[in-house]
């Protein structure tokens, strides 16, 4: 035990409440150092006073002391009926850093989340790009971000900025070309990094840039890179390494961006399409009522003038049926008064006639139960408060095929000023929808593809490891490599999983039965080559975990079989493993993080057991200096679980967690606000 103490790779002490050091190892000599602890050998006053304080109350402490570049946590643990305390340090330094890296991916999350809410409430083009570029730098941490529209001669124009000079956002130019960060851009098709631009050989700073003293940035194309609206980018004043993470985060931006960009050229069509029928209508509204005015006044020209009315009339429906998308309008009862050519055959399949005079919910084979309570629910909307929501439509046109119309609606009054109808355009938009799910479908081959090249690079490392423990002869060396090289080997299992999922199944999860059996199979290939005395055996339930939940438990399974397979059966001794992993219940959680309705949570038991010698019984799993059952505890903390140690015949973990269900196991939900169909 001594000797495995003095090997620990973690700081290992034993001191008094005088401060008194009765015994410190290797690694523990740093502490020493930065505790200044001299010839007298005793801890300084704050760390004496922690020791009297946890032999007194018989009760634990926990402390940070950073070493150098280090960050340690440091363990005082009471020795009962002893004068004296242990003192366990563990190197925390990834873990914090790992904190840090979380923590900034969540804060970019965030920023997508609020661009996202901006772009769903954008009114104004120019205040959302505004917004934008604030939300950027603030995210990323940076002085500078600019928005650059790509003008027909090929320069730019500033379009929105923050940290530039008062009076160049709207008017500073710069140069395109491949002579420039942004025109480079345009021209390469794929995010431009600039570490140092003092180094820079590809192209030079523009005036812009060299004026406010910009060291480093990063840029991305905004839409798409044959048609591209212009370019995004973010700088620095000093140098700065910029990471795939914020890369990809400036790529997510830019794409909301350009939808916003799309969203808004289509709206500013619509109106003034919709602008310049009002004003035909107008129009002839006028000249209808100054015919009107002559009836009363010519009674002898009152034929003409019925006949006048007559043209009028179908001069309008010419109109409406020269429209290229479906028009139609309707009382407040649902009854259609007219349509044009587009929406009667096209849509409907029917003649003017038969749809006009006959209520919307006559046409039951086109419309379905779910689009006739989103019109209705649109229509409430609309005529509560004269607001005008598009909102989309599913219905089975005249050539047999669903088809998806984004319908935009307005009210129309008597001369009275009642209202007294609804007035509606569809816009077919299934063609753009099926790109939006090619777009879907796209991301998640590019997902799969992540996971077969994180694969591949693991393998690579478990191949290294293996190269590298061969210039070693010390047979502890090659263990730790061989049980870096498992751990290795275990996640490299989950994402050769997730690869090869097929695409009707959510990529983000895989069969952790079909894992578990690999991962059993790979673990006593390397530690039993040709060996049949010791048997595996599976009891396992087909059970989709996400990798949050499932690489944690793949590693617990690593460090429990293989602590089985090293130490349970000594001397060549046979015997039997089992891994069980069984469903124990569910319970329906509300309020889901990805979705509006219901989510359902399973729990299950995970079992890890050997007919071995069996546990130690003066060894604590909770305390322990082993690297696997710390990491094991680790793990099981991470998820949100709980582990119990059996001692009998044998050793046997039980570890009980829970996963929430997957997106096929949610229920769809809908509020006021977002009403689905």
């Amino acid at each position: 035990m001594d000797q495995l103490v003095s090997k620990n790779p973690n700081p290992v002490l034993r001191a008094g409440t005088d401060g008194s050091i009765f015994y410190s190892n290797k690694a523990a000599e740093p502490l020493l150092y930065i505790w200044d602890i001299g010839g007298q050998g005793k801890l300084p006053h704050p760390m004496e006073t922690i020791i009297k304080r946890v032999v007194s109350r018989n009760d634990p402490e926990k402390i940070e002391v950073k070493v150098g570049k280090k960050l340690y946590l440091i363990d005082f643990q009471p020795v009962p009926g002893k004068e004296f305390v242990n003192i366990y340090g563990l190197d925390i330094s990834e873990q914090k850093k790992l904190g840090k890296k979380l923590s900034i991916k969540e804060k970019q999350y965030d920023a997508l989340y609020t661009l996202g809410k901006m772009a769903l409430k954008c009114e104004n083009l120019q205040a959302f790009m505004d917004k934008s570029v604030k939300l950027i730098a603030k995210t990323l941490n940076l002085e500078f971000c600019k928005i650059l529209e790509l003008t027909p001669n090929e320069n730019f124009l500033l379009k929105a900025g923050i940290g530039w000079k008062p009076g160049l956002v709207g008017k500073a130019v710069v140069e395109g070309g491949k002579s420039s960060q942004a025109g480079y851009t345009i021209f390469s098709k794929v995010p431009v990094i600039v570490r140092d631009f003092a180094e820079e050989s590809r192209f030079e700073a523009p005036e812009i840039l060299s004026s406010h003293n910009i060291a480093s940035g990063v840029s991305v194309i905004i839409g798409d890179v044959e048609k591209p609206f212009g370019v995004l980018g973010a700088h620095s004043t000093k140098k700065r390494k910029f990471t795939a993470a914020e890369t990809y985060f400036l790529n997510s931006v830019a794409l909301v961006i350009a939808e916003v960009i799309e969203h808004r050229q289509v709206v500013e069509e619509l109106n003034k399409y919709r602008e310049h029928l009002e004003e035909l209508v107008k129009e002839r509204t006028s000249e209808l009522t100054e015919t009107n005015k002559q009836l009363f006044s010519e009674i002898s020209v009152r034929k003409q003038v019925e006949k006048d009315l007559q043209n009028n009339i179908c001069f309008l429906e010419t109109i409406l049926d020269a429209i290229p998308s479906p028009v139609f309008y309707r009382n407040i009862a649902g009854i259609y008064q007219g349509c044009n050519e587009m929406f009667a055959k096209h849509v409907l399949g029917l003649p003017k006639e038969k749809v006009i005079g006959h209520s919307m919910y006559e046409f039951r084979e086109q419309y379905s139960e779910e689009t006739l309570n989103t019109s209705i629910y649109y229509d409430r909307i609309l005529l509560g408060g004269g607001k005008s929501l598009p909102h989309e439509l599913k219905i089975k046109c005249a050539d047999g095929k669903v088809r998806n119309f984004l319908s935009h609606k307005a009210i129309y009054s008597n001369i009275a000023g009642e209202v007294i109808g609804i007035v509606g355009v569809m816009l077919d938009i299934t063609e753009r929808k099926k790109a939006e799910e090619t777009l879907l479908k796209t991301e998640e081959i590019r997902k799969k593809e992540i996971h077969h090249r994180i694969k591949n690079n693991l393998q690579v490392i478990s191949s290294l490891l293996s190269l590298q423990a061969e210039y070693f002869s010390d047979l502890k060396v090659k263990e730790s490599f061989k049980d870096s090289q498992n751990r290795v080997i275990s996640m490299s299992l989950i994402h050769e999983e997730l690869y090869k999922t097929r695409e009707t199944v959510d990529v983000e999860t895989f069969d952790f039965k079909a894992y578990i059996q690999k991962l059993a199979n790979e673990l006593f290939r390397s530690y039993l080559v040709g060996s049949e005395d010791i048997r595996l055996k599976l009891d396992v339930e087909s059970a989709f975990l996400g990798m949050d939940t499932g690489i944690p438990l793949g590693i617990i399974v690593n460090e429990l079989v293989s602590n089985s397979l090293k130490h349970a059966f000594p001397e060549g001794r046979s015997g039997k493993i089992q891994i069980k992993l069984h469903h124990t219940g569910s319970i329906q959680k509300k309020g889901c993080n990805r979705h509006l309705g219901n989510c359902e949570i399973s729990e299950f038991l995970l079992t890890v057991s050997d007919n071995g010698i069996g546990f130690p019984e003066d060894l604590d799993l909770k305390s322990t200096f082993s690297l696997g059952l710390q990491l094991v505890n680790i793990l099981v903390e991470q998820i949100e679980g709980s582990i119990e140690l059996e001692r009998g015949k044998g050793t046997e973990f039980r570890i009980k967690f829970r996963e929430q269900g997957s997106k096929e196991k949610c229920e769809n939900g809908k509020n006021e606000n977002n009403v689905s169909f």
